[in-house]
């Protein structure tokens, strides 16, 4: 192009913010819009395994990351008693990476914006799309503040409820209740746990997650039809008891079970999907991360898709072509990496939960103990692949 690319990003989420960054360092002339009035996000942690610490590598966040993170190299498989079933690894230290790195959300968030901001991105907080015109040339969009700006590109990564999927692509796209919620809450790292541990209980896990010698933080994750509403005053007391149904009273994980009791953060989100069939652009509008692809978390992969799509992308505006081939050459790498790492984690929430009669726990448990090593090394080698 003639002049440096003028980009604006709809979402500061780990996604947007990540991109911004990526695309600042191409020398894009890059602004961020959220409709939050500062920086904030649910849930409390979350990992990245090989393939997002290359990408964060690749903007330049590693060391950061690797300072607030906390190293994992395996999960430890338990039964709903305490037996130990397998140690999984998450994969050889590829190029000197850890095979995975646990954070909390907030401060990935919050080390993600300064860096954009110290890239040249700016940010306007409290701020929605309200229209786009497209021509040959630009974008015009019009903001809800009501001033107007032109753009050679917008992307929005504004997640699960994406407001640029459905103005842009339709309301056909919109998310997909699959069958499984999760309930999360920081915990003190009482055991000092320096991996995470799953305990497979009737219908579900419970897993623990360290993000610091000192702190952690459980999931539960539960098959659960329809969205029904809880009393947000009892969010812990609730998730105490149904973390201790899937253990039917047993004293594994006891004490963990009885810190969630007391815990002030208890996160509920109902699991949804979103996969929007090629192209994920149209026109000069693109959706990216959570807005053209959400999946359930169960390789751990979500934030890493994300951060994954604004650095190929990134690579694709440096090169001497045009827009849309940009864009088609982004789809080309994109679409059946996403895909495989989609429909994996669905298929992994769904063998979890078919184990609430006693018939399918045991099958599940057996499952644990011989055959699922194998398939995390499958996960292992299909996100070591280059992106």
């Amino acid at each position: 192009m003639a002049h440096p690319w003028r980009i604006l990003i709809v979402g500061a989420g780990i996604g947007g913010l990540s991109t911004a960054s990526a695309l600042a360092r191409i020398g894009a002339h890059v602004d961020v819009i959220d409709d939050k009035p500062e920086i904030s996000v649910a849930g409390v942690g979350f990992g990245l395994r090989i393939n997002g610490l290359r990408a964060v590598r690749d903007i330049g966040l590693l060391d950061d990351v690797l300072a607030i993170g906390h190293a994992a190299p395996g999960i430890d498989n338990y039964d709903a008693d305490g037996t130990l079933l397998s140690t999984m690894s998450y994969g050889s230290q590829d190029e000197g990476l850890p095979g995975c790195v646990t954070m909390s959300r907030i401060a990935f968030l919050e080390l993600a914006a300064k860096h954009a901001r110290d890239n040249g991105c700016t940010f306007r907080m409290s701020t929605t799309v309200t229209d786009i015109e497209q021509d040959a040339d630009k974008a015009t969009v019009t903001f809800s503040t009501g001033d107007r700006a032109d753009y050679d590109l917008v992307l929005g990564f504004d997640g699960l409820h994406s407001q640029i999927r459905r103005d842009y692509f339709g309301e056909k796209y919109g998310p997909r209740p699959v069958g499984g919620v999760a309930w999360r809450a920081g915990l003190p790292n009482r055991r000092k746990i320096m991996q995470p541990i799953i305990c497979q209980g009737y219908g579900g896990k419970i897993m623990l997650t360290p993000l610091s010698e000192d702190l952690m933080y459980m999931v539960l994750t539960v098959a659960e039809e329809g969205r029904p509403r809880y009393d947000t005053s009892r969010m812990a007391e609730i998730m105490h008891d149904r973390a201790a149904a899937l253990t039917r009273g047993s004293e594994f994980l006891a004490d963990a079970l009885e810190d969630v009791r007391h815990a002030e953060n208890v996160a509920y989100t109902p699991y949804s999907t979103v996969w929007v069939p090629y192209p994920w652009f149209r026109g000069r509008v693109m959706i990216l991360g959570d807005a053209a692809h959400t999946m359930t978390p169960y390789l751990g992969s979500g934030a890493a898709m994300s951060i994954e799509d604004g650095v190929v992308l990134a690579q694709e505006l440096a090169k001497d072509q045009s827009l849309v081939d940009a864009q088609l050459n982004f789809m080309k790498r994109r679409l059946p990496r996403v895909r495989a790492v989609h429909e994996r984690s669905i298929e992994s929430m769904l063998e979890e939960f078919d184990s609430v009669t006693e018939e399918t726990y045991r099958a599940r448990i057996d499952h644990l103990r011989h055959d699922e090593p194998i398939a995390n090394e499958y996960a292992n080698r299909l996100l070591r692949m280059p992106y």
